[in-house]
């Protein structure tokens, strides 16, 4: 597998698109200056129990309460759950948030610490060893499984399918590496009441520790960005710093991978297929609700061309979802087929097509209604929530680009031209942001701010003048 990562960066905003054989797998965002709330660790206090809901909520120092499931005190049920004691009302307690604030929800924590590393992931609170299920030969399980057993002391790991690719005294390296993190991450919360003792890496980061013996390429359009990703190469990854590039102009990257047009569709609620057949999405706040409709016929039956629409709609469908990284329930409407083996083969289809995910993703099967229910691991905000608002126009039956991504898109597109006298109309709303914008970018004297009216929120048009 070929892994290619162009990380695109405005003053406001970090785009990151993952690609795999040159087909884009993941896009990612992030708000810079803003601290990273899924994967840190916190310290907390118990604030009450929850009885109805089977868990407590904590103080963790942020706007809201975060809610933490009981139930992972019931015992051992997978790789990572494991019982650990329960808390008393008011006690401290550090806890990892597992999903962040997301509209009227507050976080979701878990008191179950995971720390990942090129190899292993440590495991802190537990006293288990697992090892990937992608490393099948059974005596590099068994070396796996008897070295870490014998190192361990009232602590666990994952061993991580690259630890295939390390020798014994990297594999140590690493163990002691990340127990010095969480002696460090104890150390800093025995200092402070309550709130932030350990932050996430930024998701560019994230992608490189878990694709970083496949990756061939890295493109940075930020200076800034690209030198604090050296540093950070250095020392993990030094084996990456001779496939990083520095480009002033990324567009050439967006044309060639087809980035611009996958940011558009990110926004579309309908999506075309090769058939001429099509998928909706409908985001909401309780689920996320997909129809499939069919285009003209591509086989001799009905039920035939529905099979095969169906086929052709998993593959997109699960595409969309992995690259707007749409979470919690999910239901899809297929075209109905009557024949039960060709409704196995479709969840079949749709299983192979998250096979990647593991364990992030459920599939439940089709109801009686017809209707495909599967969940997927809900961390943060899907990508199109993140990039956009409601659009004011049909009350928020559709989004917009957000001002951040319009501003992302105008300071891009005036970079390459600098030096040239430009007139960029904008809707009005925009117009202070857009002319601090330009005087932050030191191009006061070559851009002028136009407003235009009657237009979308997110409307802008640049002109050459000169």
């Amino acid at each position: 597998m070929d892994v290619r990562l162009i990380i695109s960066a405005s003053k406001n905003l970090v785009l990151t698109f993952l690609l795999k054989d040159k087909e884009i797998s993941e896009i990612k965002v992030e708000r810079r200056g803003e601290k990273r709330l899924s994967g840190s660790i916190f310290k907390g206090r118990v604030k009450r129990f929850a009885k109805s809901l089977d868990g407590a909520f904590v103080d963790i120092g942020i706007d809201r309460e975060a809610y933490l499931p009981l139930k992972s005190y019931e015992g051992f049920t997978n790789e990572e759950e494991e019982s650990c004691p329960l808390p008393e009302e008011g006690s401290e307690i550090l806890v990892q948030m597992k999903r962040e604030p997301i509209e009227d929800k507050g976080a979701k924590v878990t008191c179950r610490i995971s720390l990942p590393g090129k190899f292993l992931v440590y495991l802190p609170t537990s006293k288990k060893v697992f090892v990937s299920s992608k490393i099948e030969d059974e005596r590099k399980r068994e070396f796996f499984k008897k070295l870490f057993e014998d190192l361990l002391d009232n602590e666990g790991v994952i061993v991580r399918t690259s630890a295939e690719l390390a020798g014994k005294e990297e594999l140590i390296e690493e163990l002691n590496m990340l127990r010095r993190t969480w002696e460090d991450i104890k150390k800093k919360a025995s200092a402070i009441k309550q709130g932030l003792v350990y932050e996430e890496l930024p998701s560019y980061l994230q992608q490189i520790r878990d694709y970083w013996n496949y990756i061939s390429e890295i493109v940075v359009d930020d200076r800034e960005l690209w030198t604090e990703l050296l540093a950070q190469l250095e020392e993990h990854f030094p084996e990456l710093i001779s496939k990083v590039r520095y480009v002033k102009n990324i567009s050439v990257f967006f044309k060639k991978y087809g980035l611009d047009k996958a940011l558009t569709r990110l926004f579309a609620r309908y999506v075309w297929l090769r058939s001429g057949g099509y998928i909706i999405i409908e985001e909401t706040e309780a689920m996320t609700v997909i129809d499939v409709n069919s285009g003209s016929g591509c086989g001799d039956t009905l039920e035939e061309n529905a099979l095969k629409t169906n086929i052709e709609a998993a593959e997109e469908i699960v595409k969309q979802i992995k690259l707007r990284d749409i979470g919690g329930i999910i239901i899809i409407d297929f075209i109905d087929m009557k024949d039960k083996k060709n409704r196995e083969k479709l969840i079949r289809k749709v299983k192979e097509l998250f096979a990647d995910e593991g364990s992030k993703v459920h599939v439940y099967g089709i109801t009686q209604l017809g209707l495909l229910e599967l969940t997927r691991k809900k961390e943060t905000p899907s990508v199109t929530k993140l990039l956009s608002v409601d659009c004011p126009y049909c009350k928020g039956k559709g989004y917009i680009k957000s001002p951040e991504v319009v501003l992302y898109e105008i300071e891009k597109e005036i970079s390459y031209f600098k030096g040239r006298y430009l007139e960029v109309r904008v809707n009005p709303a925009l117009r202070e942001k857009v002319e601090s914008l330009i005087e932050k970018s030191n191009m006061k004297q070559w851009v002028s701010v136009k407003e235009e009216c009657d237009v979308p929120l997110d409307y802008y048009e640049m002109f050459l003048t000169g």
